[in-house]
């Protein structure tokens, strides 16, 4: 009897789940919360605890966008896999895809390989990044050969060439800027101009994803920021638990607390294309940080496409594809397009692809399920047997990055 394929996209903020015969993975904040009342929600559980909202302090099993804690993700993948629906997930019985972060340490890998063999007894596994997953989104045919990933994610913004359907490592590039960092950057900017919000993840991490966007052209943005301003009603509790943007043309309520962003709605996310922002918001008594170039988003896919071998460049460059929840702010797709028609060569065909059917947080997970589908996966998965036969090291000589 052949296992039934289950695919996991292990997302620092969204674990993306589902057995591939499903036609939608199931989200799951990748999370433990405790409330001010000192009770401890796992995964959704918070979600419909809207009375708890205020004060809630997340504990994620992510350090550095690695997954370094099993005693946190361990509760939060049981609670994930008793929900994830019918037929009930027996995982001696299940296949498992699952995504971890680039450059994963290996002892960290071998720890999470052990969990999956011993802990759970998957019959079948095969561990990998989630841009690794994306070339066969399709299904329709084989793969493309030649793909560049951005995977804007909440730890960090990852470029990754895709060659002959294996990441050439060489090229990977890593910007240390996700959704994590924009949350704590609107967090300072907003208290620092309008009400102290230290304490409220959610509302923050609620005005990012309903006011910001990236400015087309941030110059000129900024110039006229007052036209971008709108108003945030602030939540009581009573009438709305997260609050809202108020409607173009409408008044806030009279016994409403709101705040009016204005430049904060597209400053923020501007981080992307000019990390000295992040320094200009936040202390610091090192002058030789704030003074260090650093690289922005476009300048990193050029080096990842530059760093890859001459004939590919070109063909990397018309097959730009896009994911991660980061990549949902409005804009971000006509942004780095245009950015990067500036910077790469003018004979060069540049284009990045569109899925509109797949959000871009799920298309990983899409791929995952074709590619359990495709005749390769029982060459490229190890089985129970060979783990147990081969010892904990195998798993990483076979999934592992290559030393460079």
């Amino acid at each position: 009897m052949e296992p039934t394929p289950f695919v996991v996209d292990n997302g620092s903020y969204n674990i993306k789940a589902g057995f591939a015969a499903a036609k939608h993975p199931k989200k799951y904040r990748n999370t433990l919360a405790r409330s001010r009342d000192g009770r401890i929600h796992i995964s959704n559980d918070y979600v419909n605890q809207t009375q708890h909202y205020s004060g809630l302090v997340f504990k994620r099993p992510f350090d550095q966008g690695h997954l370094t804690t099993w005693e946190v993700e361990k509760p939060i993948w049981d609670y994930c896999f008793d929900d994830v629906g019918t037929p009930e997930l027996e995982p001696s019985s299940c296949s498992l895809v699952l995504t971890e972060t680039p450059f994963q340490l290996p002892q960290l890998s071998i720890n999470t390989d052990q969990i999956v063999f011993e802990e759970y007894g998957f019959s079948q596994y095969y561990r990998c990044t989630p841009a690794s997953l994306v070339p066969w989104i399709d299904g329709s045919g084989p793969p493309a050969d030649f793909q560049v990933v951005i995977d804007a994610g909440y730890n960090a913004t990852w470029i990754i060439p895709i060659i002959y359907q294996n990441v050439y490592w060489k090229g990977v590039k890593k910007l240390p800027v996700g959704g994590h960092l924009l949350n704590g950057l609107l967090r300072e900017m907003v208290s620092f101009r309008h009400y102290d919000i230290s304490d409220e993840p959610i509302l923050v991490n609620t005005i990012k994803e309903q006011t910001c966007f990236l400015a087309t052209d941030y110059q000129s943005t900024l110039r006229n920021h007052k036209k971008y301003s709108c108003n945030f009603v602030l939540p009581d509790f009573k009438t709305t638990a997260t609050g809202y943007v108020v409607k173009d043309g409408a008044s806030p309520p009279s016994d409403s607390q709101s705040l009016t962003l204005s430049d904060e709605r597209f400053t923020v996310p501007e981080a992307l294309y000019h990390p000295e922002i992040i320094f200009d918001n936040v202390s610091t008594s090192n002058t030789s940080l704030q003074s260090t170039p650093f690289k922005n988003l476009p300048d990193l896919v050029v080096e990842c496409i530059m760093a890859c071998p001459v004939a590919a460049q070109p063909l990397l460059s018309a097959n730009i594809h896009i994911v991660g929840g980061s990549s949902l702010l409005p804009n971000f797709r006509s942004r780095l397009h245009s950015e990067l028609v500036k910077e790469l060569p003018s004979d060069w065909f540049v284009q990045l692809k569109e899925h509109e059917n797949i959000a871009p947080d799920e298309r990983p997970w899409y791929g995952g399920v074709q590619l359990t589908q495709s005749d390769i996966f029982d060459k490229i998965s190890i089985t129970k047997q060979e783990y147990f036969e081969h010892g904990s090291n195998w798993c990483q000589k076979q999934f592992g990055f290559r030393n460079l």
